[in-house]
């Protein structure tokens, strides 16, 4: 009378598959085969989870449905590779089955002694993992204090060792962009000239190549292109690299892009008028339309109604789209042609930017100096901890300071004898930009009728 062998599953696992051929996993099942055939046990489901780690919190598909299935018996090349966390051996111990492994022998998890050797093994790989982790992130740390680039290159940067070499061509649009940016041109308009161009954009693999403002804003923001080395949120010095762009425009264009008074165009259908929904209604106070052309029917015959701007709410103001555009941006031109014309887009400082300026240089030595001290065993991980976290606090607050100091976005040029040649060149979006940062426009109402009257277009200025 032959005897029924028992059916057991094979769990495979790798934790980083630098190939992507898997062929770690398949070493594994090779082994595991052999040992299932020597204990006599039919091999049945084999579940394999590349290139996922056991402590990453990340769920094992195959190792969950491995639980599912409940088999008889489990064989693995080691009881690391099936399980690392204590909270996944007992869901392991929950299925009352022997495990076998290539290298340590086999656990009966329906023993009192088989569960007790396990979730001592499983004690110790907890704790090998802990201190593994502590040990990576100390050294990241350092590495970050040295200068060196974090594992990922961003654009305008290729991999050079320890340090990062420009990409000439990727540095060239990452300077256009960023002169583009300080010069008030807003992000969806530079993304949809990128692409008219075909500029390829961060996002190299096949159909992804396509910029757009979200794309844009995470490029121009990088600390890395003003060559400053950034570690878990924060600014902690200097890189091994040469910067594309310097740290004060870099200061000015994070400044920029998070001032609150800039609208946010990342994405939709790009304005067409100056001042569609910019001019407010002086009778109710809503934000004026633009109301297309359009025949009409009078007494004394039909004639066309020029474009205009018309309140949606009350319909009690309206008036010709050409003469207010044309009268605004006159106004604004000539102001922009006086002497003192950069007064508008000045802060207030008083030597605050660079006092600011210069404690943040002090706080990035002091934090140079801390990770040398830990590197040198003088400071322990949690003295390093606390000293870096109170300095970076320091550092985000002068920082603070030096945005407030620094000017609105302005085109360098824009003000000055050229002024009307050069609002010309500006796309409709970069004069909006300009015109809700300068002044605030209301259309008061005016009889109908009535020729076209200055006095009832009201400019305000912000300063």
């Amino acid at each position: 009378m032959s005897m029924i062998r028992q059916r057991a599953a094979i769990y495979c696992r790798i934790s980083l598959d630098r190939t992507g051929e898997a062929a770690g996993v398949g070493r594994q099942e090779a082994e595991c085969r052999e040992l299932a055939g020597h204990l006599g046990l039919d091999v049945g489901q084999v579940y394999i989870d590349n290139d996922i780690s056991a402590t990453s919190g990340k769920e094992r598909p195959a190792f969950e449905q491995m639980l599912a299935d409940r088999p008889a018996a489990v064989v693995t090349w080691a009881q690391d590779r099936l399980l690392r966390l204590s909270a996944d051996l007992e869901k392991v111990i929950a299925l009352n089955i022997p495990v076998h492994m290539v290298t340590q022998g086999s656990l009966d998890l329906a023993t009192p002694a088989g569960r007790a050797v396990a979730r001592t093994v499983a004690a110790w790989s907890t704790f090998e993992t802990e201190q593994k982790g502590l040990r990576q992130r100390a050294a990241n740390v350092q590495r970050a204090k040295q200068g060196k680039p974090a594992p990922s290159v961003g654009y305008g940067y290729r991999r050079d060792g320890d340090r990062l070499a420009i990409v000439d061509a990727e540095a060239a649009v990452v300077r256009e962009v960023a002169r583009r940016v300080l010069d008030g041109e807003p992000l969806r308009a530079i993304a949809a000239d990128l692409n008219a161009r075909g500029v390829q954009s961060p996002r190299r693999t096949a159909g992804a190549g396509v910029w757009n403002g979200t794309t844009l804003r995470q490029m121009i923001r990088r600390e890395s292109l003003a060559g400053l080395r950034r570690y878990n949120g924060q600014i902690v010095g200097a890189g091994l690299w040469e910067p594309i762009i310097t740290p004060d425009d870099h200061s000015r264009i994070v400044a920029v892009l998070n001032d609150p008074t800039r609208a946010k165009h990342y994405a939709g259908r790009a304005p067409k008028h100056l001042l569609a929904g910019i001019a407010k209604c002086g009778k109710c106070g809503a934000r004026m339309k633009r109301a297309p052309g359009r025949m009409t029917t009078t007494k004394s015959g039909t004639k066309r109604q020029p474009a205009a701007y018309s309140c949606p709410a009350c319909f009690g103001v309206r008036r010709k789209q050409e003469d207010v555009d044309a009268l605004v941006s006159t106004v604004l031109v000539r102001r922009l042609e006086q002497p003192d014309a950069l007064d508008l887009f000045r802060r207030d400082d008083n030597g605050a930017g660079a006092a600011a300026r210069e404690a943040i240089a002090a706080i990035d030595a002091r934090l140079s100096n801390a990770a040398d001290a830990y590197s040198a065993g003088a400071l322990e991980l949690d003295q390093l901890t606390r000293i870096t976290a109170q300095l970076r606090a320091d550092r985000a607050e002068h920082e603070a300071l030096v945005a407030r100091a620094l000017p609105t976005a302005l085109p360098a040029d824009l003000a000055g004898p050229s002024a009307a040649e050069r609002w010309t060149t500006l796309s409709i979006d970069a004069q909006r930009l300009i015109l809700t940062t300068l002044l605030r426009v209301t259309i008061l109402p005016a009889g109908p009728g009535r020729d076209f009257d200055p006095a009832t277009v009201r400019i305000d200025w912000n300063r």
